[in-house]
């Protein structure tokens, strides 16, 4: 059914996430727009043929069927190819617009997306679309009056008259049979033609009393309007004739007046019950006054007269640029947008060829596709303004092109994604201080969030300590101790990356390092007690550069334990860093305390929790028994676990 500007628009939105359905409805019924929701793609491309929405706001990614394919489905269909659609997408990447594009959608709006920015879209797409199917509904009816306007004015047999009448008014609303009853100076019938699909016409002089007395052709005639009879088994004004007795379904009538009098009926049937809408009475209404009077011509040119001058001054008052042309692209209408787009009058343009007019060569392009879909595409004017431009082509009237000047949009989207840019590369570097390239990687693409959380974890946690360090400051010259130190910390960080473990803290001789925190790893324990392993025997490797004209008594202990914590920004508002704390933090500090050089103390928990079998490591390097310790901070002994890692010949860098 056409929409008025005065009727809420309907907007379809696709996604299989109820918050994203919901955050896009809550903003776009604060527009005053009437939302419909699809929670998947095959209920999508359902309810878009079901409802007819102006507006499609379609997800791509869907489990069902993703985006790009109920884009492709919907823009084949001739039920749904003129609803424009914009692309919601996480997806930054130009591939995936490409994709979008050849999948005919019209626009696409990045999550998160900022809401005077989908807005604008909505209400811009939504005229375009309103904009078309005036201009399809129009042609659609300018085209039926004028084959019954070409009928009346060029044929003077009346059975071919009205035989062309009833054809054409019965294949514009898709009935299944149509009668017209024409009527003398008192009323009565002194022509009836019916014409049923399939046969031919049938005519005759007289018609039964009772249709002009108390059915629906006396109604007509008497209250001088159009009536649509939506059920005639429940309408007592339906009279069924006898050769008609199994009939059912739906009726229209018109009655067909001209200036003095009421000449004739014009009824129209169909098997459906309520087939018939307003649209069709009002299509009706226009046929009865191109019918009724010998001066048909003179009112149905009248009519289409001042239809297309509603219609143009609609146009013209248009906040978008419009141009219409007829199928040789002489200009036929250039509104007020138009002339202050290209900064020229529509006097000096109209009947012109684009292509004689300098500043509306760029549209020739668009023109020249040579398609009889819808195209539209951006193009760049000299002065460094963006046009949005939809071009659509009117059987047997031209093309009808809307151009949009996306100049602020272009530049704000710019704006952001530059944006996005500059904090996706700050979230990098922050990321890059914590974990290897990898995670960064995976949590960039997975958890882009994950540095604002606030959240409790259970995490295994290990902290590794270079034993006598203080000893060792006072040693070694400053500069070798910072050589050193950071030669220490550089080695000890790539094999907790290998096991893809997150450092939180490099200070003084220590490192504190975490797993299952700040992300999901099954398998923590392991991974923790397998990198702790793998640093000492990094360390071994290293004793000789780090300690080499030192005495004995300098080396690495390990502690790992297991439990909650606390994970999120933690500091002054000047100075955030990216932390955890809790018991297990505090407990591992105390392990560390308890190693010796070469040693790893875990707790029971880590303990309980590992899957020797599944590691060469942990099989090359039995824990053992410890026994009840006692640990400050603790009420009771704790059971402790430890491996021994042998100094062993010194390793090669390369044999680690």
């Amino acid at each position: 059914m056409n929409q008025t500007n005065k009727d809420p628009s309907v907007v379809l939105i696709i996604d299989d996430m109820r918050e994203n359905r919901l955050l896009l409805s809550s903003q776009l019924r604060l527009d005053g727009h009437s939302i419909i929701e699809a929670s998947g793609g095959q209920d999508g491309i359902t309810m878009a043929q079901k409802h007819d929405p102006d507006l499609i706001l379609l997800d791509v990614m869907m489990p069902d069927i993703n985006g790009f394919e109920v884009c492709k489905i919907l823009k084949e269909d001739q039920r749904t190819h003129l609803i424009p659609i914009i692309m919601i997408t996480a997806l930054s990447k130009v591939e995936s617009r490409i994709e979008g594009k050849k999948a005919g959608a019209d626009e696409f709006l990045s999550r998160p997306h900022i809401r005077e920015e989908l807005l604008v879209r909505v209400r811009t797409l939504i005229q375009l679309k309103r904009a078309r199917s005036n201009l399809e509904e129009e042609r659609h009816r300018l085209q039926l009056l004028y084959n019954i306007s070409r009928a009346v004015s060029t044929q003077l047999d009346l059975e071919s008259m009205m035989s062309t009448i009833i054809e054409e008014t019965q294949a514009a609303v898709g009935a299944t049979k149509g009668n017209i009853m024409l009527l003398n100076e008192q009323g009565e019938v002194y022509h009836k033609f019916i014409i049923r699909a399939g046969s031919p016409i049938e005519i005759s002089d007289r018609v039964t009393r009772e249709v002009m007395t108390r059915g629906l052709g006396g109604w007509l005639v008497k209250n001088k309007r159009s009536e649509v009879i939506h059920d005639i088994r429940q309408d007592d004004r339906w009279i069924t004739l006898p050769d008609d007795e199994g009939e059912t379904g739906s009726a229209i009538g018109v009655p067909l007046i001209s200036p003095d009098r009421t000449v004739g009926i014009l009824i129209l049937n169909h098997p459906d019950v309520g087939y018939f809408s307003n649209e069709h009475q009002k299509l009706l209404n226009a046929i009865g006054g191109t019918v009724s009077t010998a001066i048909a011509n003179a009112y149905l040119f009248t009519e289409i007269n001042e239809e297309r001058r509603k219609l143009e001054a609609i146009l013209s008052q248009a906040t978008d640029a419009i141009v219409t042309t007829d199928e040789d692209w002489h200009i036929s209408l250039f509104n007020r947008a138009a002339e202050r787009l290209f900064d020229l009058k529509a006097q000096d343009v109209a009947g012109k060829n684009l292509a004689d007019i300098e500043q509306l060569r760029l549209l020739l392009a668009t023109y020249s596709n040579g398609s009889n879909q819808a195209r539209a595409q951006e193009m760049k004017l000299d002065n460094g303004s963006t046009l949005f431009t939809s071009i659509s082509p009117i059987q047997g009237v031209g093309y009808a092109a809307v151009l949009q000047d996306i100049t602020e949009l272009k530049r704000i989207e710019e704006f952001r994604l530059a944006e996005e840019r500059r904090k996706k590369q700050e979230i990098k570097e922050t990321f890059s201080r914590y974990m290897g390239p990898s995670l960064v990687d995976y949590v960039l693409s997975h958890e882009p969030g994950l540095m604002a959380r606030r959240e409790r974890r259970r995490a295994v946690v290990m902290f590794a300590d270079i034993r006598s360090f203080t000893r060792f400051t006072r040693l070694v010259d400053p500069n070798e101790v910072i050589e050193r130190l950071n030669k220490f910390f550089t080695k000890m960080t790539e094999v907790v990356y290998r096991f893809e473990g997150t450092i939180f803290e490099l200070t003084g001789d220590e490192i504190l390092v975490a797993f299952n925190a700040p992300f999901d790893q099954a398998d923590a324990a392991n991974r923790a007690v397998e990198t702790a392993v793998a640093m000492q025997k990094r360390f071994n490797a290293l004793r000789m550069e780090l300690f080499e004209e030192l005495n004995a008594g300098f080396g690495m202990g390990i502690g790992i334990d297991e439990g909650n914590v606390i994970v999120g920004n933690v500091g002054a508002e000047t100075r955030m860093t990216f932390r955890m704390v809790g018991d297990a933090v505090n407990t591992a500090h105390r392990l560390v305390d308890i190693a010796v050089d070469g040693q790893i103390v875990i707790s029971k928990g880590v303990y309980s929790q590992l899957e020797v079998n599944n590691s060469d490591l942990l099989l090359a390097h039995p824990l053992s028994p410890v026994g009840a310790v006692e640990i400050r901070g603790k009420d009771e002994p704790e059971h402790l676990y430890q491996v021994q890692i042998p100094l062993e010949q010194m390793l090669a860098e390369d044999e680690l």
